[in-house]
């Protein structure tokens, strides 16, 4: 049980570590980083915001079950 805890957060944590990492490790190119971090942010959303709330989801099924 507390290994699911576990996962839940690390997903949740996932979207403002990929952001601080992007914007600190200079991953953006100089003039357009208010473009490049509008692109991770839109990518994040895309592709792993979804899983987060399917996670989430089927926890919440599963206790209502």
């Amino acid at each position: 049980m507390k290994s699911k805890k576990t996962f839940g957060y690390l997903a949740i944590l996932l979207f403002p570590l990929f952001i601080i990492i992007l914007v600190l490790s200079g991953l953006t190119q100089p003039g357009r980083e208010a473009e490049d971090l509008r692109m991770s942010i839109e990518w994040l959303t895309k592709y792993v915001l979804p899983w987060i709330f399917l996670y989430w989801f089927v926890k919440l099924v599963r206790k209502i079950k």
